[in-house]
Order: C-alpha cells, then structure tokens, then sequence
C-alpha cells in the first residue's frame, strides 16, 4: 500500500525543547504541525531531562508556537507513567562503585500545585565522587537510577524499574537507554520519522530499528566555514553522521544545491532527497504597522554564523551616505554585548535596536522595507521566505546554501557577493530612494513566499519515506574506509606525462570489490571537474595515477587554478580528499623558469 494511504504516525526527533528556540526547532515543530493537520496527529520527540516540559508545551501552545494537535515525548515524561519494554536478557554490569553512602543533595519537584517529586541528585565516597540521579513516579516509586562514576575509566549505569521495583532493563550509557526507549515509541510498520538535531543523530548513529528506516535532515552547510565543499574539513557536528553515513538510509537536505555537491563528494545519489522547509502562514494582526522607507531589520540568532557586525556595517555606510536607516535586530544570543558595543563604536547607538527575542517577527517584517541577510552560511534560510511574506524585501550576501533558492537577484530581493558591504548598501539606498521599485519588489516577494506555501511538502516526505523504507530493504549500503592521500612522489616519463604516486593508508582488506581511486581534477572557482584519472596500480601503501598528456593540456586551458584530489569510490558510495604533503618541515615547489627549489614550511 502506498504511504500516502496510510494512517501514518509522525515522529520529529530532537534534543530538547524550550520556550524559546531557533530555526531547527521551528522547522521541526511546524513539520510536526504539518503532518498532524493531514493525519490528526503526530509528535516532537526530545530527550533532555526537564521537569517543566508540559508547562513549557502549554505555553508554546498558547502562544501558537506549537500546534495542539502535535504531542510532545520526552522518556523521562512517558516512563512516569508508562512503563520501559523489558530487555530480553538484562546484561550484568561492568563495574561497581567503590561507595554507596548515598546523600541527597538537591530535589527536583514538578511545578504547579501537586509539585510532585522528580527527581533526586544524590552523592556517595568521602569526595562526592559516585553522583546518582533517581527519576520517580506520581505514586513515589522510582522508575529511572543513573549512576555515574570512576573507576579508571568514566562508568554509566542507566537502571529501569517497574512499579513493583523489578529491575527490567540496564544500560552501559544514557545513549543506549534513549535508543531503547525510542524503539518502543517509534519503531513500528506505520512510523515516519525524521531526526533534526545533530547532536541527537550523533547520539542514534548506531539505533537499529526493524521497521522505521533512519533518516537525517540537514538544516545548515556541512562542511566548516571557509571550507571547500569538495574536499574540504566537514563541519563538526555534521562530520560524525557523514563519517557515519553507512548506518542511515537517507539524508534529507534543504536545496538541490546542498544535495548535489553532497553526491558530488560521496555519491549515494539514491539516498539523498531535497525537501525543503515547510513556511507556516503567518498573519499580521491589526492594527497593521504602515511600512517605512528607513526601517531596516535583522532576524535570527545573535551568534557569529550570522554576522550581524556586517549588518552594522552596512548601516554605518548608509550612514556616511547622509541616510539615516533604522536597524531593528531581533533575536538574542552570545554576540549581543559585542554588537551593542559594536553599534556604538560606529556611532549607530540611537539608530540600532535590539528586541531580543519577539513572538512579533511578522509584525517587524511587516514595517520594514528591507531585510539585511548577513550570514556567513545557511541550509535554507527559512527567515528569508518569513520576511517575503510580509512583503518586506531581502538583501542578502549569495552564499552556501539557501537565499539563491528564495531570491531571483532584482526580482523578489537582491544578491551580493559575500561580505560586499559597498553593494549591500547600494542595494539597500536604491530601495529607500526608489519607492515604486520597493513597491513592485515588495509585492514580487509576497507572491512568491504564497507560492511556496501552497507546495505539497507532506506529501514529498511521505514519497521520500517510501523511497527509504525500499532502501533500507535492500540491506547496507556501501562504506567507504578510512584513506589519506598524500603524494608521494611524481615522475616525468619520456617528458610527456606524468605518474603520479599518492599514499592512501587504506587497508586493503578493508576495500571491497568494486573499489577504486581516482585522482580527480577540478577547477578551482567553478569547482566543475575536469577529468578524473582511475589508478593503474595499487597496493597496500600507494595508488599510482598515468596521467597522459591530452589532460595535461586541458588544465593548462583552464581559466582558473587547478586542484587535485584523490577519490575513493566503493560501489555508489564514494569520498573525495585534497591531495596534500606528508608532514614536512621543507615544502617543494617549481619556479617560474622550471627549476626546483625548497621553502620552510611557515
């Protein structure tokens, strides 16, 4: 039957929610919302321990943060009044602290009137050094015992009652009782579920359930800043679930763009999918503010991924410019202080404003005429399409992944190249001088983000997890071993060609049929590939590369640097590392006149 069909069960998986959260979380609450209003139900699974989640969700509720209809699972919640599946055989423990003197030290009630007890942190050893938490029901029993402690070497002991006090199950960490857990809520024939949260999908990397096939959706770039996308350092929350990437049977992301140059480094083309963010409605109450020319504003996160310095600086032009914009800033976070310094520095402090965080976003986007997108890298930018909405016009830096999908240059909003704060305020001034532009703009905007809303995004989940549950049918997927590459020499045949020797350190025995390495050639600024040579020879040590000289010739066409590369392929799976040098205190290069010479690595 096809999934569409189905009464499906929704799952969206993170850490933890709280009353006020970014754009990850709200993707995955207005995702939840989404698949609850076509099916009647669905639910935000979390982890982290919290006493205050059920006032914490009625809130959300209240303030329309969260749809009524989505619940929220939490293990710490649930299993006070239910009770954890039974272990089929409960392992013995590893370890045993050395003391059990336990003292309470803080206890943890439930707020409202009842405040039952949560939990209780206790200590044990003449220096605190074995900690335990005991989690319990309404009725006072305990349902939950986790212990930590040394013994040589860090021990966890995750211990499950039931009512009666019967041990039922034993856990050598937190992680493995979470994955316990969640196969008894979600892993079923008719569950959908997606995991948003990097941390928690570091944490399920080795979840193996039966029915539900696992699922990664990727909200930002994954690879570091100012980092190749074909070969370069992978972003440090992402590189354990791509390193990882055997054990998930798709990876979900928000733009093609994304997608392709994923594939374009480790292939796996089939299990990669593009769904892109779902953009709830979002209505502006009356009275509605009446949009000024001058009013410029700033959403997200005040951290240094969204480079709201360049913000300031854009207004610091305009200022010089004789404008005098107003900047609205909403959102909070760990640059705050340095921004506000920031703004008085530059002498903007009566022309910035800070919110902090606003259930009013719509209402802000609604009175401003421009909005200054400054980050150094996105997913999708999901805030972009919320001020089109308003009608309020995006001018935002063209950069790895996201306002190139929502913004047609000229059109709907404006693209200038990265951290081009001259254009950035050209862009800007010609809105606040050109009204009827702003106008055509603004309206442009608004049709395109209704466009997008009307798109069917629960129904490409439902195609996509169809496409998953076929995959994770037809068993593993290809893994592709750990390998390096360093060159280890190059020799000049006959002066025509080249032979290029690179050390790989991968175990040979570890490479299954069909594997093979390919030295791939790329041009620098476009990153298009040029031509990829497969080795002649390999051995356990060095995979050696014929490279004729007809290619020789196309890289000297190239109208940009050329990179080198080496590929490891393995069936559909593949990855991609810049071929470097072995660690050396002396560093070879050429002249312009072809001799040889050494400089001292710096």
């Amino acid at each position: 039957m096809n999934i569409r069909e189905q009464q499906l069960d929704a799952y969206m998986v993170t850490w933890k929610l709280e009353r006020e959260f970014g754009g990850m979380t709200t993707v995955c609450t207005q995702r939840a919302a989404a698949f609850a209003q076509r099916h009647g139900s669905a639910a935000v699974v979390t982890f982290g321990p919290n006493e205050q989640l059920p006032q914490i969700v009625e809130e959300l509720v209240e303030r329309g943060k969260l749809s009524p209809k989505v619940r929220v699972l939490n293990p710490y919640l649930h299993l006070a009044e239910h009770d954890l599946q039974p272990q089929a055989s409960i392992p013995e423990r590893k370890a045993e602290p050395a003391c059990l003197d336990f003292t309470v030290r803080k206890s943890v009630h439930h707020p409202g009137q009842d405040a039952t007890l949560f939990c209780e942190h206790s200590v044990a050893g003449p220096e605190g050094g074995v900690k335990k938490t005991t989690y319990y029901r309404a009725d006072g029993t305990v349902f939950l015992s986790d212990m930590k402690f040394h013994d040589g070497k860090a021990r966890r002991i995750v211990e499950a009652f039931d009512r009666s006090g019967t041990l039922v199950a034993r856990f050598p960490s937190a992680a493995a009782f979470y994955r316990h857990w969640l196969s008894q809520i979600v892993d079923h024939p008719n569950s959908l579920v997606v995991i948003d949260s990097k941390y928690t999908a570091a944490m399920l990397a080795s979840w193996k359930p039966v029915h539900v096939p696992k699922v990664f959706a990727f909200h930002s770039i994954h690879v570091a800043k100012g980092q190749d996308l074909a070969s370069g350092q992978l972003s440090k929350g992402h590189e354990p679930i791509i390193e990882e990437r055997s054990n998930w049977d798709a990876f979900v992301f928000l733009t093609q763009a994304q997608r392709q140059a994923y594939v374009d480094r480790f292939g796996e083309a089939d299990s990669a999918f593009v769904i892109p963010n779902p953009l709830n409605p979002s209505t502006v109450q009356p009275p509605v503010p009446e949009r000024s020319s001058t009013s410029l504003v700033v959403a997200g996160s005040l951290t240094p991924n969204k480079n709201v310095a360049a913000a300031l600086d854009v207004l610091h032009e305009l200022a010089l410019r004789g404008k005098r914009p107003t900047l609205h800033v909403v959102g909070e976070g760990s640059e705050h202080a340095a921004l506000a310094e920031r703004a008085a520095e530059l002498g903007l402090r009566e022309s910035v404003i800070f919110h902090g965080y606003s259930d009013q976003l719509p209402r802000h986007f609604a009175s401003c005429t421009a909005q200054l997108f400054t980050s150094t890298n996105e997913g999708q930018a999901l805030v972009i399409l919320e001020a089109q909405a308003q009608g309020c016009i995006p001018v935002s830096f063209d950069i790895n992944f996201g306002p190139a999908d929502s913004i047609t240059d000229g059109h709907n909003g404006f693209l200038v190249r990265h951290g081009d704060i001259q254009a950035m305020a050209d862009r800007v001034q010609q809105l606040m001088d050109d009204p009827a532009l702003a106008a055509r703009m603004s309206q442009q905007a608004r049709t395109f983000a209704s466009e997008y809303q009307a798109r069917d995004l629960v129904s490409l989940w439902e195609d996509t997890m169809s496409m998953a549950k076929m995959l994770k049918k037809l068993g593993a997927k290809n893994r592709v071993p750990h390998f390096e590459a360093r060159l280890r020499g190059v020799d000049f045949p006959d002066g025509q060609g080249l032979q290029v020797r690179v050390e790989h350190r991968a175990h040979t025995e570890d490479l299954p049929e069909p594997a093979t390495f390919e030295l791939v050639f790329s041009n620098r600024d476009s990153k298009e590939e040029i031509a990829a040579v497969a080795s002649s020879s390999v051995d356990e040590q060095l995979a050696v590369f014929d490279v004729e000289p007809q290619l020789l010739g196309e890289t000297q066409d190239q109208d940009a640097a050329v990179d080198v590369n080496l590929r490891l392929r393995v069936g559909k799976a593949m990855e991609m590392k810049r071929l470097g040098l072995p660690e050396t205190m002396i560093l070879p290069y050429f002249t312009t006149h072809k001799n040889l010479s050494f400089r001292p690595k710096q």
